[in-house]
């Protein structure tokens, strides 16, 4: 936990190298165990939200989950969960890919929940934490104009991109999905299918490959599993593979972030014409959705995770996000279902029941506010 804002990282232009030297220069003179903190937003390009807190601690995650009192709640309202124009970006992208523009595009949609009152963001955090024991949580307050309300990011992200620790770095990529079953035995069919798919196996193989050729650029003794194992989250099975290694000497794990970073789990491949197919067909600024989010010592210690499972909250507003990788054999209504899935880790800490969001079900709930 931190808070308050001793310094600023700042940067002449933002790129891997720059922003290490930067949190070098921040870190040097710190007092023993200061960290920078903050996030890195999808374009890299783009200026990082990083600082040195004023104050930083360590403290065991919760677990208990904060009761949903009548007295704080309030009447929410999803008026956009069906998005028509997601299945036509969908739609477009395998357009492109049949064409031989690219291999995978990942895209994304937005889901809009707005209260009555304004939302409890230490008790939807608290919720999050509680309802994803296994996932870096995570809560960030975003810098904010003057005149403009302030607003929240959270998360409660199930992939690292990036952990280093005395040197040894590691990373786990996840690519391939499939919705988790309420019947244990469905549930684990369900996770062998996902585990045998070829068509999820070569998804998560882009994914490995990138990683790992990054990493042997900044490290040795690296490792690369042959085969993905299963990860699973309390709404989702992946497929997952750690990749592990020695960063070289001289280098910044920072740097080797900003280098995996955006990888082709949230992007696609080739990355410049993902990018580009991203820039075509989202219908949406990305800001810091699958972006970075961690922090880093001065030793290079430090953890960065995705921006993934995450809303921003402002005010009466929660802003969701979701994507999915897009392939040759995507189907524009499975993959809506998909981000309808994935949307489910923020709306259950909303205390949003499953109401069939994925077929454009609007809800109305009882939720903390």
């Amino acid at each position: 936990h931190c808070r308050g804002v001793t310094a600023q990282v700042e940067v002449p232009a933002w790129n891997g190298p720059n922003a290490a030297e930067a949190v070098r220069r921040l870190l040097a003179p710190a007092a023993p165990g200061a960290v920078v903190v903050g996030a890195i937003p999808f374009d890299t390009a783009e200026p990082a939200h990083l600082y040195v807190p004023a104050e930083f601690g360590w403290a065991e995650g919760t677990r208990a989950r904060p009761a949903q009192a009548p007295p704080s709640s309030a009447a929410v309202r999803i008026p956009d969960g069906d998005s028509p124009g997601y299945r036509a970006a969908v739609a477009g992208a395998v357009r492109r890919i049949r064409a031989g523009e690219l291999d995978k595009v990942v895209l994304a949609r937005q889901l809009h929940v707005a209260a009555d009152l304004p939302f409890d963001v230490d008790r939807l955090y608290s919720r999050l934490a509680a309802d994803n024991p296994s996932a870096y949580t995570f809560r960030l307050d975003l810098p904010a104009a003057p005149d403009e309300t302030p607003a929240t990011l959270l998360g409660a992200s199930p992939e690292l991109v990036l952990g280093s620790e005395d040197g040894r770095v590691r990373s786990h990529p996840l690519a391939g999905s499939a919705p988790r079953r309420s019947d244990p035995a469905e549930d684990e069919t369900v996770g062998a299918a996902l585990l045998a798919s070829a068509k999820d196996r070569d998804e998560h193989a882009h994914v490995v490959d990138d990683v790992g050729r990054v990493f042997r650029s900044y490290a040795d003794h690296v490792a690369v599993p042959d085969s993905p194992a299963l990860v699973r989250t309390p709404v989702i099975w992946h497929l997952g593979t750690m990749i592990t290694g020695v960063l070289r000497q001289g280098l910044s794990p920072l740097e080797l972030a900003y280098a995996l970073h955006p990888t082709p789990a949230v992007c696609g491949w080739p990355t410049q014409a993902a990018r580009a197919a991203i820039a075509g067909l989202e219908a949406m600024d990305r800001g810091f959705y699958a972006g970075l989010i961690g922090w880093t010592d001065a030793a290079g210690n430090g953890e960065w995770a995705l921006t993934l499972r995450c809303g921003i909250v402002r005010d009466t507003v929660a802003t969701l996000f979701a994507g999915a990788g897009i392939v040759a054999g995507s189907v524009p209504e499975a993959e809506h279902t998909e981000t309808a899935v994935k949307f489910e880790t923020f709306l259950n800490s909303l205390g949003v029941p499953q109401t069939g969001l994925a077929d454009g079900d609007a809800d109305q709930a009882r939720v903390p506010a």
